[in-house]
């Protein structure tokens, strides 16, 4: 995104006035302890098994491996169980993203894979403590996805109260669907590309959606092999998205060498209201948490602050 600029003229002076100034910085810490070890990869969080804290899912394994979190929602615990994912077939190179598309209360299943043209989903038919799944072809129908690691993602990207999708691509740009149907009754129409994310440096890029700086809209992480982590801030506003990137966003954010990026999540892994970063690192299963320690905003001069200041 170009931020539009105005030029004032006031006593002489020339004040170029942002219309999209970035929100600053946001300061992350590293919790690697608290980290899932032994599986490494892209991977979708959400409560599974309906007991108050966030499980994730990784889509490297036949079938799917599930890492369950026994601990608590303030201080995780992992391990690797048993997949709730029977009757989900599996396909090569699969990514996937959940979602409560029906606000019934569970998570229900978006998966792309390698050389689909088309959105894989799946009703959650049973309940938030024990999934099954139900293929339905016709939600995703219409939205295009194509070159694998489609990266699907679920998000309110326009403020109306349903989960609209993110779709990456191998080439790093990002497609939007947004549900043009209700919280209960979704139906994708796809708009396009997403403007303000160029095509990724690297291979496999990887998103994932979240509130970093806790301004009331989404923003995106990207996380690709052999190019790092990047993100884009939303300097819209919830209900119409505006993305840059801005480095300062991911400040403590960090990746060994040769800065593999295998898999990104956002998510609340200590409750305290923002959403922290799991970065998967490491095919052989090493994966790096981080804990988002709050953002120092910029501040916003409207105009008639300005006005007032030069009458």
């Amino acid at each position: 995104m170009k931020a539009i600029v105005n030029v004032l003229m006031l006593a002489g002076l020339i004040l170029l006035i942002s219309s999209a100034a970035s929100a600053g910085t946001v300061y992350w810490t590293p919790a690697h302890e608290w980290a899932p070890q032994g599986h490494a990869c892209a991977m979708a969080a959400g409560d599974i098994d309906g007991d108050g804290d966030v499980d994730l899912t990784f889509f490297c394994g036949q079938p799917m491996m599930q890492c369950w979190n026994i601990g608590s929602p303030t201080e995780p615990v992992w391990e690797f169980g048993s997949s709730p994912y029977g009757g989900v077939p599996f396909c090569i190179h699969q990514n996937g993203g959940l979602g409560d598309l029906d606000a019934d209360g569970d998570l229900d299943l978006v998966i792309t894979c390698w050389y689909d043209d088309f959105v894989r989903f799946y009703w959650n038919v049973g309940t938030p403590q024990n999934p099954a799944w139900e293929a339905d072809l016709s939600v995703f129908e219409g939205v295009p996805i194509s070159g694998g690691y489609g990266s699907p993602r679920l998000g309110d990207m326009d403020g109306d109260g349903d989960l609209d999708a993110m779709l990456g691509s191998w080439s790093g740009r990002i497609r939007y669907a947004r549900n043009v149907g209700t919280a209960t009754s979704p139906s994708y129409e796809y708009v396009g590309w997403v403007d303000g994310i160029p095509q990724a440096d690297g291979s496999s890029p990887q998103i994932a959606l979240g509130d970093i700086d806790l301004d009331g809209d989404l923003d995106i992480v990207q996380a690709a092999v052999d190019a790092g982590v990047w993100c884009f801030e939303n300097v819209g506003t919830p209900q119409l998205f505006e993305f840059v990137a801005n480095p300062d966003m991911i400040t403590g954010v960090s990746i060994p060498p040769p800065g593999h990026g295998w898999g990104v999540s956002l998510v609340d892994i200590d409750a305290d209201g923002d959403p922290d970063m799991i970065l998967a690192v490491n095919w052989g299963g090493e994966n790096l948490l981080f804990l988002n320690g709050g953002a120092t905003p910029v501040e916003r001069t409207s105009w008639g602050v300005i006005k007032a200041m030069y009458r």
